[in-house]
């Protein structure tokens, strides 16, 4: 079965537990197999990400979402048939490489991503024991963001051969804009993914949101 955490922050936990938890049980994922990483302590999404991946230290993977998305209809049985390696869920550019792709050509897909066990916590272990020990990197960490290009650089740096599935269709959209906009920028901002064939649930959910 695939195991799946949630990286969240405090003001969405409401609509984590109101409407994206449900909707992966409605699908039948069980509730055993779902976890959820709050950054209650506010420190920032590179640091969340990159404590929780230092965590992850057993076999197998886990699929990496966030709180502001919303799944497909198939998100259950895309994710259980593609449990393997890295994957990318989620795409905002159409014109990007699909398939089984170099890692230079993954997709920022940071909102749906699914990550091996062992590389998370080794990406986790590099980025405290080396990265925040480089001048070249302490902008970019003191942003508090940037996990996705952390990663990718994780992987320049130590599996440059290390191949990455890009999905299509993205099997999650981006909804911030329905729930508060984007936390980092500050503003409501649509970033959506491209090829998410449900539109009618996102449709469905904006109107469950309203009212």
């Amino acid at each position: 079965m695939a195991k799946y955490l949630i990286h969240a922050c405090p003001n969405r936990m409401w609509y984590v537990n109101e409407h994206l938890i449900p909707s992966m049980l409605a699908q039948g994922i069980l509730g055993q197999d779902i976890d959820v990483e709050c950054d209650d302590n506010h420190i920032g999404n590179l640091e969340s990400y990159m404590k929780s991946f230092q965590l992850m230290d057993s076999d197998g993977g886990t699929w990496h979402i966030t709180d502001d998305i919303i799944i497909c209809r198939k998100f259950k049985e895309i994710t259980e048939l593609h449990d393997d390696g890295i994957v990318c869920g989620f795409s905002v550019f159409p014109t990007n490489k699909v398939g089984l792709v170099n890692y230079s050509d993954m997709w920022w897909s940071f909102p749906c991503i699914r990550i091996p066990n062992s590389l998370a916590n080794e990406c986790g272990n590099w980025f405290y024991s080396y990265a925040t020990k480089q001048d070249e990197y302490k902008k970019r960490i003191e942003s508090r963001i940037d996990d996705d290009w952390f990663f990718k650089e994780f992987l320049r740096l130590n599996h440059p051969d290390i191949n990455v599935l890009n999905l299509q269709p993205s099997i999650v959209d981006h909804v911030d804009y329905l729930i508060g906009g984007s936390l980092v920028r500050g503003c409501v901002v649509q970033i959506r993914a491209k090829y998410f064939d449900d539109q009618d649930l996102v449709k469905a959910l904006e109107k469950k949101l309203n009212n």
